[in-house]
C-alpha cells in the first residue's frame, strides 16, 4: 500500500496541497482556484504492474461530469472532467488509471453521467471511470454540499442514474498494465467552476 487516507475520521488532517473541510462531513477539496489540485503518490522506484484503490465523495456545487470535453476539449495533462483523476508519469507525460466523476444531477441533460445519456469519456479513459451524481433532483445550487449521497459507493443511483451502480467492484477500482511500470502516482482533484469534496480512502 502507499497511500491511505480515511476521512471517515474527523481527526485525520487533509494533504498540504488539499483543504480539509470539517463540515458538514470531514473531507478533503481543492484548496486553489487552479482547475486541478494534484497529489504525488511516490513509489520510491518500486515497479508495480497493478493499481488498486477506492474514493469517496461527496458533490458540492454544480460538477459537469465529462461535459467540458465538448467545450474544452480533451486533455490529460488539464481538467477533462469534475471529480477524482488517478493517473501515473510526470506531468507533460501523464497516463490514466481511473477517474471517480461527479455529475450535475440524475437527471438528463449533457451534464449527467455517460450512464445518465451524458456526455461521453474520451478516448484515452476509456470505460476506467466510475461516475454518479449526489444531486437528486433537477436543480441547480453551486454551493450546496449534497452530504446525504456518498458518492461511487453503489448506492442512491436514482433517476436516470440506475446503471451507474451497475459496476460489480465499485466503490474498488483495478487497473493492471501490459509492462512493469515504477513512475509515481499521481491523485488529482479537478473541477471547472466548483468542488468535489473527498473522502478518500486508496492503496494500490
Amino acid at each position: 500500500m502507499v497511500g491511505y487516507l480515511d476521512m471517515t475520521d474527523p481527526s485525520q488532517q487533509c494533504p498540504d496541497s488539499w483543504l480539509k473541510i470539517a463540515s458538514p462531513r470531514s473531507s478533503c477539496g481543492k484548496r486553489t482556484t487552479q482547475t486541478c489540485d494534484s497529489l504525488s503518490i511516490p513509489t520510491a522506484g518500486a515497479s508495480y504492474q497493478k493499481v488498486c484503490g477506492r474514493f469517496r465523495g461527496y458533490q458540492i456545487g454544480t460538477t459537469d461530469a465529462f461535459y467540458d470535453v465538448l467545450n474544452l476539449g480533451v486533455n490529460i495533462e488539464t481538467h477533462f472532467a469534475d471529480g477524482v483523476i488517478v493517473t501515473y508519469g510526470s506531468p507533460g507525460r501523464r497516463q490514466h488509471v481511473y477517474s471517480y466523476v461527479a455529475a450535475l444531477w440524475e437527471s438528463v441533460g449533457g451534464t449527467v453521467c455517460p450512464c445518465a445519456g451524458g456526455a461521453a469519456p474520451p478516448l484515452f479513459v476509456g470505460s476506467d471511470y466510475y461516475c454518479e451524481s449526489g444531486n437528486p433532483v433537477k436543480e441547480n445550487h453551486p454551493t450546496n454540499m449534497y452530504s446525504s449521497d456518498v458518492l461511487w459507493d453503489r448506492q442512491q443511483c436514482g433517476g436516470n442514474e440506475t446503471t451507474c451502480c451497475d459496476p460489480p467492484d465499485i466503490p474498488w477500482f483495478c487497473k493492471t498494465f501490459s509492462t512493469p511500470i515504477s513512475e509515481d502516482l499521481e491523485v488529482r482533484i479537478c473541477t471547472d467552476e466548483s468542488s468535489v469534496y473527498n473522502e478518500n480512502d486508496c492503496g494500490d
